[in-house]
C-alpha cells in the first residue's frame, strides 16, 4: 500500500511539472487571414481599389450550416462584442439613428472545406484522365509553385478549417435601380476570412477574440498573396475537447476483503 501511494505521489508531482512547464512555455495558435475586395473590370482592366465606407450596420452573425455542426454553438454576442471592438480600432462607427449606413456587415462562423486560394483561377476538368487544368490562371499558378511551402501550404489549405468569415456589401439604396423585370444583386465590396484548423476538436467561441484581431487589420484590403499568417498564443484556458467516452465503474480489485 505505501508503495502504491508513493507511486500516486510521483505522477501527481510529475503533472504538476508538466503543466507549470507548459504554463511557462504557450502553445501557438496559427491563424490564417483571406482578404478580397472587389475590383470591377472596366475597359482598360480593373478598376484601381478604393476605399469603402466605414459607416457600417450589422444584419446577420450566423452559423454556417454544415453536415458536422461546431463543436459548441456560435455564441453570436460574443462575436458582436469582439468585432465591434475591432471595428472601433481600425475607424468604422456604427451608423447613427436615422443615418444611412454605407456598407452592410454580415458575419458567417462555422467549420467546414474552404475554397483552396492556392488554386485561385485554376480550373480543373474532371472527365479527362487524368484530370487537366485549363489555361485560364495556369501559368500564375505555375509561378506560385516554385515559391518557398507553396505545396505544403497548398495541402493545409485543403484541410477542414475553423472559419469566421466578415463580408461588406453595399448598401442596396446606393446601388442604381434595377432594369425593368430584374431583381437587384447585392454587392459584395469586401470580404475577409479568418481560418484556424482541428475545427473537431476546438470551440470556435474561444477563438473568435484571437481570430478578429487578426483578421481586423485586413478589413477593406487585399492580400497579394493567398494568405497572411498570424501567429499568437492560445486563449488562456482552452479547452479541446475530444470523443466521450463512458468508463464503467469497476469494483477496487481488494473488495469484500476484511481488514483486521
Amino acid at each position: 500500500m505505501k508503495f502504491s501511494r508513493y507511486r500516486v505521489g510521483l505522477a501527481i508531482f510529475g503533472l504538476l511539472t508538466l503543466t507549470l512547464t507548459a504554463a511557462d512555455e504557450p502553445l501557438p495558435l496559427n491563424i490564417q487571414v483571406r482578404a478580397e475586395v472587389d475590383q470591377p473590370f472596366t475597359r482598360w482592366g480593373r478598376e484601381k481599389i478604393k476605399e469603402h465606407s466605414k459607416v457600417y450596420d450589422i444584419v446577420a452573425i450566423e452559423e454556417t450550416p454544415s453536415e458536422v455542426p461546431l463543436v459548441r454553438p456560435i455564441d453570436q454576442e460574443v462575436v458582436l462584442k469582439h468585432l465591434g471592438k475591432e471595428l472601433a480600432q481600425r475607424g468604422f462607427r456604427p451608423a447613427a439613428p436615422g443615418e444611412a449606413p454605407g456598407i452592410i456587415l454580415t458575419v458567417h462562423c462555422g467549420r467546414g472545406y474552404l475554397r483552396n486560394p492556392y488554386l485561385k483561377g485554376v480550373l480543373m476538368d474532371e472527365t479527362t484522365e487524368p484530370p487537366t487544368a485549363s489555361i485560364m490562371g495556369l501559368q500564375t499558378h505555375l509561378i506560385n509553385s516554385r515559391t518557398a511551402f507553396h505545396e505544403q501550404r497548398l495541402q493545409e489549405a485543403q484541410s477542414e478549417k475553423l472559419f469566421i468569415r466578415v463580408s461588406a456589401w453595399a448598401n442596396p439604396a446606393s446601388l442604381p435601380e434595377p432594369k425593368p423585370g430584374q431583381r437587384q444583386k447585392p454587392k459584395l465590396l469586401w470580404k475577409t476570412t479568418m481560418v484556424t484548423d482541428d475545427p473537431a476538436h476546438r470551440d470556435l467561441n474561444q477563438f473568435v477574440e484571437k481570430m478578429l484581431a487578426a483578421g481586423a487589420d485586413f478589413f477593406d484590403r487585399t492580400i497579394k498573396d493567398p494568405e497572411a499568417f498570424v501567429t499568437t498564443d492560445l486563449p488562456e484556458g482552452f479547452i479541446k475537447y475530444g470523443n466521450l467516452k463512458v468508463v464503467r465503474e469497476t469494483e477496487p480489485a481488494d473488495a469484500g476483503a476484511t481488514h483486521k
